[in-house]
């Protein structure tokens, strides 16, 4: 496996009042795969992404992307995994305050050597008449737009997604749901996606559904769909 979680336990607290965000959990992605985690909210999900994302740490438990643990990861070699290794799509977005969109696709772009074209990046997910507009100048599903533009633009290994869609109607929804899909056959970025959309699930190699902190099943998908065949 590509990326590989074992034995994941994240704790809060002691005795009587600990609280399991991750109770033993294990899953695996192949490289190149597109991987949607289901679980309802509370469940760890985004406790996990952000161990995958060099984020957090967990309490016990390895977390291996191609065969290096990140849990043994100097401060250092974790902010170069994060530099050069990934792009991550937060919830809460973000973006630099007092840059524009196009500012904040480009700082993010000079941090690799070979970034994807912002113009290209903005003309897609439907950024043109933005690029000039600051992060309060713009709608949520606007500003969630610019977050998955700078993610992309890097043309990251892995591609970590926090509620891809959360804050997207129908149409922009399908929009970056196609443009994640175009980034993962062209360059085998490895995908994975956190969210409540049971029918984002369609488009996903592999379905990782957890509760209560537990990863209850992880599943390659047979019925797997062309994200212009799905209905959201």
């Amino acid at each position: 496996m590509f990326i590989e979680g074992k034995n994941l336990v994240k704790k809060y607290g002691k005795g009587e009042a600990t609280m399991f965000a991750l109770d033993h959990a294990e899953f695996g992605v192949e490289k190149g795969e597109i991987a949607v985690i289901l679980g309802p909210s509370g469940s760890g999900k985004s406790t996990l992404l952000n161990i995958l994302g060099g984020l957090d740490k967990v309490t016990e438990g390895s977390m291996l992307v191609d065969g290096t643990d990140l849990e043994k990861m100097s401060a250092k070699e974790l902010e170069l995994y994060r530099r050069e290794k990934l792009g991550f799509v937060f919830q809460s977005y973000n973006l630099t305050p007092d840059l524009t969109v196009r500012e904040n696709i480009e700082m993010t772009a000079e941090l690799v050597q070979e970034p994807l074209s912002t113009d290209t990046l903005i003309e897609e997910l439907g950024l043109k008449k933005y690029e000039t507009h600051f992060p309060k100048e713009l709608s949520g599903g606007q500003q969630q737009r610019v977050a998955i533009a700078r993610a992309m633009v890097k043309k990251p290994d892995i591609l970590l997604c926090d509620e891809l869609t959360g804050a997207l109607d129908t149409k922009s929804s399908k929009d970056v749901l196609q443009r994640v899909q175009k980034m993962n056959d062209t360059y085998k970025t490895t995908v994975v996606i956190i969210t409540h959309n049971l029918n984002i699930a369609g488009m996903a190699d592999r379905i990782i559904r957890i509760t209560d902190g537990k990863v209850v099943s992880n599943q390659k998908n047979v019925d797997k769909k062309r994200v212009e065949e799905m209905e959201l």
